[in-house]
């Protein structure tokens, strides 16, 4: 009997761990951003996406930002688009509009920059990205 309740007790306590509440996601936005290419050998900074952000006060500005790891990938494709169409097909270090779909992971990652200067980036996590 006492074998019973002990495990008993055991089974009620493994369903009752404490489980962490689902963070709430940021919500989805659409917005004009440029892919930058990878400028760390003119002493720039790597591959990074700049977000144009216009307020209802027509104050325009731009924030930095970096994809997360997972979604890195499509900003990646842009940028082997562009490459394809230089000359040597080597280096891109330009900069090409495209309107994207985010949301805000709340993270940071670091933008390698030239002279081994690096920058704090809030990260995002990419939908989808379509070239304007």
């Amino acid at each position: 009997m006492r074998h019973l309740v002990v495990a008993a007790l055991l089974a009620v306590s493994a369903t009752c761990q404490k489980q962490d509440p689902v963070e709430a996601q940021s919500p989805i936005q659409e917005i004009n951003a440029a892919v930058v290419g990878d400028q760390l050998p003119a002493d720039g900074c790597g591959a990074h996406l700049w977000l144009s952000v216009t307020s209802a006060s027509s104050d325009s500005r731009t924030f930095m930002r970096l994809p997360t790891e997972a979604t890195r990938p499509l900003m990646d494709d842009v940028i082997k688009t562009e490459v394809a169409r230089q000359p040597t097909g080597q280096l891109w270090m330009g900069r090409k509009d495209v309107t994207i779909r985010y949301r805000e992971t709340g993270q940071t990652a670091t933008l390698l920059c030239g002279w081994n200067a690096k920058q704090e980036l809030k990260t995002i996590e990419l939908l989808d990205i379509k070239a304007r």
